[in-house]
């Protein structure tokens, strides 16, 4: 065997093993991606389902608040009257504006501050009905 093809021989397998390598480092690196994208779906899925309950207690505030004023949409009259004849109204109104809420981050803090004002809206004129009535 000449020294030539010897180095030849040499520099192909010195580059088989390099392809070997860089195809099993891009499989890691596929492997590591599926993994981050599986984490940042599960974390999407978890804020989502954050974002969802405070839209839902959101609603249901907001339906609390309707009904206090007596305003409460045609549809859940039915509802509204089956619980106000279940409990007393001033239960209703006092845990609708006395329920503990848990502050995790400032979005919510806002929605917080929302909800404290539009309670403090509802009290002021219901105050004021009374005094005059």
């Amino acid at each position: 065997m000449n020294y030539l093809s010897y180095v030849h021989y040499w520099i192909q397998e010195i580059s088989q093993s390099a392809l070997a390598v860089a195809v099993a480092t891009l499989g890691l690196v596929i492997l590591l991606e599926l993994s981050s994208i599986r984490r940042l779906r599960h974390a999407m899925d978890m804020q989502l389902t954050r974002v969802l309950e405070q839209l839902d207690l959101l609603r249901s505030e907001n339906q609390r608040l309707l009904e206090a004023q007596g305003r409460a949409p045609a549809s859940s009259e039915r509802a509204a009257t089956h619980t106000a004849a279940a409990t007393p109204p001033a239960a209703n109104l006092a845990a609708a504006y006395h329920a503990p809420v848990v502050v995790a981050s400032g979005g919510e803090a806002r929605l917080l501050a929302a909800l404290t004002a539009a309670r403090a809206r509802l009290q002021t004129p219901s105050i004021v009905h009374q005094k005059t009535a």
